[in-house]
């Protein structure tokens, strides 16, 4: 008998797609909008994630003034800072919000330092390539010195959700109004980036950035900024991608090194932002909504497919996934939703234009 999802199933399946679609959207504001062959989003998202195993457990650790070695004694350490946020919403809801803040800070910053070779004049070609590099000597620093997350070990993340274990109920329990509230958060985050990444889109600057993409050198004569336009959109996208890796990290309870990998956290943004269409945000949000639902009903139906399949199912979603990448370049190399030219003016704006001229003809 094939089994049915779940509630808890669909509130995960929530998570992932409000965490990835701030950054798919963010994302497209980078490479849609702009142009930017950005291959290291996973260290944004890293610096969010790893700044949640690094923060919010020491600073709770100094205020609550617990005595000895933070990390030789983590998980104890961890288990009675959970205890105190158990009973202390307030306290709870200010050291999430602060550390969501400053995920989106550290990833602010480590996309304005990834964006420094741009001032040198090097090729964006050349940029996505070195972003890549750079996201790889990342997450092996994260990953293999100790210090910081404990090397291979990795941390747990202190939970701020824990209050919320009082609401419970047999229709609600712990675990799924835990998920609500990190649907809270995320819904919250994405909000603001689907207002900001719009409110862009809609003004002049959103228009001058698709003029950068199409023809730089045009854009540059005309007396603007373009490396600096360049930075600026590298540190804000960096910067709602590192609140997302907040987001889930403190959704998955505990970081390692090698949790921000570069092909979940940077290809797949890429292929969902591909399958939608470039600078078209319906369309980054429908493709985003596809393949992480795929991705999802894969992972829960994966035992069942392993008597029919003729290779091990943990190989099947990178290779649906991928099959359904390449056909959508060759049939609809401009995404599901490709796309559209945007007037300045409004068309009821451009009738009365027409009608002001034909009547001064007139006359």
């Amino acid at each position: 008998m094939i089994p049915v999802p779940g509630l808890e199933f669909y509130i995960t399946l929530i998570v992932y797609i409000l965490v990835f679609l701030i950054i798919t959207l963010s994302y497209n504001m980078a490479y849609g909008y702009t142009g930017i062959p950005d291959f290291g989003r996973a260290m944004a998202a890293g610096a969010g994630g790893f700044l949640c195993g690094l923060l919010p457990g020491r600073l709770m650790f100094y205020l609550l003034g617990f005595q000895g070695d933070y990390l030789e004694n983590i998980h104890l350490v961890i288990d009675k800072i959970n205890a105190v946020l158990s009973e202390n919403p307030l306290l709870s809801i200010m050291l999430l919000t602060l550390t969501v803040f400053l995920g989106a800070c550290a990833g602010g910053a480590l996309g304005l330092l990834a964006s420094l070779p741009i001032f040198r004049g090097i090729r964006l070609f050349y940029l996505g390539v070195t972003l890549l590099a750079i996201q790889i000597g990342f997450n092996t620093i994260m990953y293999h010195w100790p210090v910081l997350l404990r090397g291979e070990l990795g941390v747990p993340i202190p939970d701020p959700f824990k209050w919320l274990i009082r609401y419970s109920s047999p229709a609600l329990p712990p675990g799924v109004l835990r998920l609500i509230g990190i649907i809270v958060i995320a819904g919250v985050v994405l909000l603001i980036t689907i207002f900001y990444l719009t409110s862009v889109s809609r003004s002049p600057l959103g228009r001058v950035l698709k003029a950068i993409r199409d023809d730089e050198t045009s854009v540059a004569a005309l007396g603007r900024d373009v490396r600096g336009l360049y930075v600026k959109v590298m540190v804000v996208s960096y910067a709602f991608t590192g609140a997302a890796g907040a987001i889930f990290a403190f959704y998955q309870g505990y970081v390692v090194g090698l949790h921000f990998d570069r092909v979940e956290w940077t290809f797949w943004p890429i292929a969902m932002v591909i399958l939608g269409g470039l600078a078209n945000y319906k369309g980054t949000a429908a493709g985003t909504i596809f393949f992480i639902t795929l991705k999802r009903l894969i992972i829960f139906y994966k035992a069942n497919l392993e008597p029919i399949l003729p290779f091990s199912p943990i190989w099947l979603e990178s290779l649906l996934l991928g099959l359904i990448l390449i056909l959508v370049l060759i049939y609809r190399p401009r995404g599901l939703f490709p796309e559209k030219p945007e007037i300045s003016l409004s068309r009821e704006e451009i009738e009365r234009i027409r009608e002001k001229i034909k009547r001064k003809r007139s006359e």
